[in-house]
């Protein structure tokens, strides 16, 4: 069984893997290694995907889906539904738990499973290409994705058939991808504008350790956008021409949308281009109506500059975090195809100081960091399965350590560690960063190996925490006193230093798995008494983390507990994105203030949140988790499991 890295991109979608300690960007039968994220339902009950369907949302745009990951994980009573209700030919409808729903062919989809679809045929790609069953895979997500939306990535990774081994941001994988670091300290900026978000990260990279400084990012802005103002362009025009405006028609400005993507793509390498759109419409007495149009890449710019403009008010937002200048960057990564535009790579090179590197693809680029990242995930597994070796009784080699890969040249066949030492766990704040990208323990001569305490230069996880008596004011709750402010408590972070030294004996100087610290995207709060919210995860906190809460019952005899939960800034609790509840029931009946609630909120690597609330009284824990509004329940999955599996995708 195989592992991939797999970018699930809005526009296109990339599948990698590492073989024989190389990456390579899986093709299909054609040589394409871009697969573009579009699924159409055709009436013979196949389900297209790619460049089918592709070619069919020209002829058959109802039932044809395109831009999907824009949507997923949203509430159906978002603004960015409603956009999207606006502006795509398909339909979309309200389902159950607020989560929006395709329609196709008389039959009703999530967006995870449309997403799913794509999912499938990377799959498939890979699967061919590699000659073998793929059944894990790592997947990438833009770094501003909140909890719902990559809690919708994971379901449609397990619709798919696949375990998600991890869900890593975009720009992160792609520092990866480059390996910059590994010789030497820098600070890098990734900007990465793909067709559907954009998103700006800043890293400081030292050796194997990836840490992100900040990110901030917008989910609704990218190449589509552009697409679209071309269209509306080609859409005047011919209304001009032919007082006939073909916005009214969803198939044809859905022509106009697709024929606006190539004239993006030709005035990224020239200066004009013309294009000859047929039978767009129909005039007096059915005659056919054409249009005829050209752009050149003046114009195209102008159209371009507002989102552009956009982009880089993000990019103010996340140095504003960071609390650092943007002369502090050494680097600059360009990542997802809207940064072939021209304009794009003049203002980027304008705003940092400093030309932007490009010798990986932009567009492949986040599949093989994600690629590299599930090689050493799988690696790691496997290397805790494997007993520890016996310690060597010869005389240590003298040869050379190997050499590694020199940082000025990567290509598509980017080299991985061979030999990979576990060291997962990310720095929390106020950790100490280690002093080389590298330790390890020396190895006894004779005897198994031995352990030595953690040298004081090691990380060490500072997480800021709530005391344990502590309480806040939920509503149905009251707090017994004022909160008191959050109080330091050190927790020492497992290394698993025997990993360490096992490796070390198994290959002496092999490197190390890399350590990608990352934080969370937007801050998690919980509802108190007024409909305020309390700040239980901060913005940019460092990944994995553990908060808790404390509260207790604001009247006689309360039997039941429910924490509201959200992601955002806002004070006010309705402002921010509503994530969820945990319920607690079946509390001891008691007067009021006499019952502690005690509420755990995990972020795991991979950015999911876990939330989990007990009664300090008698141990009891609430049995269901976070239910996370529109996304679906465990049976629900099953039963979309079942479908996928029956449908003939291509």
């Amino acid at each position: 069984m195989a592992v991939v890295g797999i970018d699930l991109g809005t526009t296109n979608t990339v599948v990698a893997s590492v073989q024989g300690g190389r990456v390579q960007v899986l093709a299909d039968d054609e040589g394409r290694r871009l697969l573009p994220s579009v699924v159409s339902f055709h009436p013979n009950g196949d389900v297209l995907v790619g460049y089918p369907a592709k070619e069919r949302r020209l002829v058959d745009a109802k039932n044809t889906v395109a831009s999907v990951k824009r949507l997923i994980g949203r509430a159906w009573a978002t603004d960015e539904i409603d956009r999207a209700r606006k502006r795509f030919a398909f339909e979309l409808k309200e389902g159950p738990g607020q989560g929006p729903l395709v329609v196709a062919r008389g039959q009703e989809y999530t967006l995870p499973e449309i997403s799913a679809f794509v999912l499938t045929r990377a799959r498939q790609i890979a699967e061919k290409a590699l000659g073998e069953p793929v059944d894990r895979a790592v997947i990438t997500v833009p770094a501003s994705f909140n909890e719902l939306q990559r809690a919708a990535t994971k379901v449609a990774g397990r619709v798919a058939g696949l375990d998600v081994l991890r869900i890593i941001n975009e720009p992160t994988a792609a520092a990866l991808a480059y390996g910059l670091g590994r010789s030497t300290k820098e600070r890098i900026a990734v900007y990465d504008f793909g067709g559907g978000t954009f998103d700006c990260t800043l890293l400081d990279l030292s050796g194997n350790v990836f840490e992100v400084l900040a990110t901030a990012g917008d989910t609704f802005l990218g190449g589509d956008d552009l697409d679209a103002a071309i269209a509306e362009r080609m859409a005047e025009a011919f209304l001009r021409a032919h007082r006939y405006d073909p916005r009214t028609d969803p198939q044809a400005f859905e022509r106009l949308r697709v024929v606006a993507e190539t004239v993006k793509m030709e005035l990224s390498t020239i200066e004009r281009t013309s294009i000859k759109l047929r039978e767009l419409g129909f005039g007096v007495g059915g005659t056919h109506l054409e249009l005829g149009f050209g752009m050149t890449r003046d114009e195209i710019e102008r159209l371009a500059a507002p989102l552009v403009d956009r982009s880089f008010a993000v990019c103010q937002e996340a140095l504003q975090i960071a609390q650092l200048p943007v002369t502090a960057f050494d680097k600059v990564i360009l990542v997802g195809g809207s940064t072939r535009i021209p304009l794009v790579r003049r203002r980027v090179e304008q705003f940092f100081g400093t030309p932007p590197l490009d010798r990986v693809n932009a567009d492949e680029v986040v599949a093989i960091g994600a690629a590299i990242q599930a090689a050493a995930l799988t690696e790691v597994a496997r290397r805790r399965s494997i007993p520890p070796p016996p310690a060597p009784r010869a005389r240590r080699s003298s040869m050379p350590p190997p050499k590694r890969d020199s940082d000025d040249e990567v290509t598509m066949a980017t080299r991985i560690p061979s030999r990979i030492a576990e060291h997962e766990r990310a720095i929390a704040p106020g950790a100490t960063r280690p002093s080389s990208p590298a330790v390890r323990p020396p190895a006894a001569a004779h005897g198994a190996p031995q352990v030595p305490p953690a040298p004081p230069t090691m990380p060490t996880a500072t997480a800021r925490l709530p005391s344990a008596t502590s309480t806040l004011p939920l509503p149905g709750l009251r707090p017994s006193s004022p909160p008191p402010e959050d109080v330091g408590a050190t927790i020492p972070t497992p290394l698993l230093y025997q990993d360490v030294v096992r490796a070390a004996a198994a290959a002496e100087a092999a490197p190390q798995t890399p350590i990608l610290v990352d934080v969370t995207p937007r801050a998690l709060v919980v509802e108190t008494v007024g409909g305020w919210c309390d700040v239980v995860v901060q913005r940019n906190a460092k990944i994995p983390c553990e908060r808790t809460r404390a509260f207790t019952t604001s009247s006689d005899n309360q039997t039941v507990v429910q924490v509201r939960v959200a992601q955002g800034e806002d004070a006010l609790f309705r402002n921010n994105t509503f994530l969820g509840a945990v319920e607690l029931v079946g509390l001891r009946a008691a007067p009021r203030g006499d019952v502690t609630i005690r509420t755990r909120f995990e972020v795991d690597e991979s950015g999911t949140l876990k939330v989990f609330a007990t009664d300090l009284g008698t141990g009891r824990e609430a049995h269901a988790l976070l239910q996370l509004v529109g996304i679906a329940a465990t049976d629900t999955v099953e039963a979309m499991q079942a479908r996928h599996a029956a449908a003939r995708v291509s």
